[in-house]
């Protein structure tokens, strides 16, 4: 009986070892499918469009984007697209309009204040953006939204 005790505590240890191996494969298993195949991923994408935020700076007649010089850009953005624009004031009062989409921040004055909307590019097209405070537009502070 002694000896029994000795032969059927090793076989214990190797049928626990081989039973804790298989619970830990098959927890590692769905999680590699899950990863590794790219459906699940590929799926999410097709039903998601891809959002764009904007921060643009507002100084004297001109807008830019945030670490950019150029003045008035060109903005361009995929049709579907969410589009986040940040305006802030880096001096007077200003805001962000965008008739055609019916689309406008609210004006911001204090330098370093700023106000963002949030939009869906759902119509393609070239659209003309500009601050509608006083004569800002006449005096050019105007840029195109081109939605491709």
């Amino acid at each position: 009986m002694f000896r029994k005790k000795k032969i059927f505590t090793p076989l214990l240890a190797v049928v626990a070892m081989t039973g804790l191996a298989a619970c830990q494969t098959e927890l590692e298993a769905p999680n590699d499918a899950l990863l590794g195949d790219g459906a699940i991923e590929e799926d999410v994408m097709l039903d998601t469009q891809p959002s764009i935020s904007i921060a643009m700076n507002a100084e004297g007649r001109e807008f830019s984007l945030d670490g950019d010089d150029e003045a008035n850009p060109t903005l361009v953005v995929s049709q579907g697209s969410t589009v986040e624009v940040t305006l802030c004031s880096a001096g007077g009062t200003h805001n962000w309009v965008v008739d055609d989409l019916g689309i406008s921040t609210a004006e911001v004055s204090d330098d370093g204040d700023c106000d963002t909307i949030e939009f869906t590019a759902d119509q393609v097209g070239e659209f003309e953006y500009y601050c509608s405070v006083g004569n800002h537009r006449e005096e050019g502070m105007v840029g195109t939204l081109v939605v491709e």
